[in-house]
């Protein structure tokens, strides 16, 4: 049976809006309305209804509360972001998912909610002493580095498979849909040829080992994509230093 949490968004929202824990609820809670939504209109309507639903929603909504809540830049940026995760969103819908029951389909998306918000909790602390925008600690660990993507990576991996590992789930995602967004959105906040250089460069790298990754001594919960998505993030991290 298939994952009844849209997989994908919560994976690239992972990396995009686990910065701070007002942030990654807001987000999350966007994710899940607009998965819901989706695939209820889809078994009324059909899935490309409730894929272009879903996909409307959500990029509204994410645009909206990041620009102008008080939560990010509110420039282009966001749209950019917004737009890939209702596109993800949208996939989702049109994937497909196996029959389940509203108490399932419920548990997953609030299990992918409540993991979101603890990594968002954990990296708005170490990243600044914060939480929910209010210093509450300054020690020696934090550091803003925790807030840049390929911490988002690392830490978002270890996410989905926590939220795979409670839902008891194995997935075989197409990690190349969350690689490809991020290292555009990289590409994006770096505005410079390094950071565009850096991005393609460590998808290349995740491309020519993802065999070896799908098939490595890891955890069930942790195969495919949750491996795949640390790698990216410490290959990005080693490029960037570099």
């Amino acid at each position: 049976m298939k994952v009844r949490y849209s997989l994908e968004a919560f994976a690239l929202a992972f990396v995009l809006y686990t910065t701070g824990l007002e942030l990654a609820l807001v987000a999350g809670a966007i994710i899940v309305a607009a998965t819901i939504l989706g695939d209820v209109l889809a078994g009324m309507a059909g899935k490309t209804v409730g894929a272009v639903v879903a996909v409307i929603a959500a990029f509204a909504a994410l645009y909206f509360s990041v620009s102008y809540v008080g939560l990010g830049a509110g420039d282009y940026s966001d749209y950019v972001g917004a737009a890939l995760v209702a596109v993800l969103i949208g996939k989702h819908v049109m994937d497909g998912v196996d029959a389940a029951s509203t108490g399932e389909i419920l548990k997953q998306n609030y299990v992918a909610l409540i993991i979101l918000a603890v990594v968002a909790l954990v990296r708005e602390f170490l990243g600044g002493g914060a939480v929910f925008g209010y210093e509450v600690a300054d020690f020696g660990v934090i550091s803003s580095a925790y807030q840049n993507d390929y911490f988002g990576l690392i830490f978002g991996g270890l996410g989905i498979a926590a939220v795979n590992t409670i839902i008891k789930k194995e997935v075989k995602t197409e990690s190349l849909w969350v690689a490809v967004p991020v290292a555009v959105m990289a590409a994006i906040a770096g505005a410079s040829v390094s950071a565009v250089v850096a991005a393609v460069i460590a998808v290349v790298l995740l491309i020519s080992v993802r065999g070896k990754l799908t098939f490595s001594c890891t955890g069930k919960y942790f195969a495919c994509l949750p491996v795949e998505m640390i790698s990216l993030g410490f290959l990005t991290m080693m490029l960037t230093v570099i």
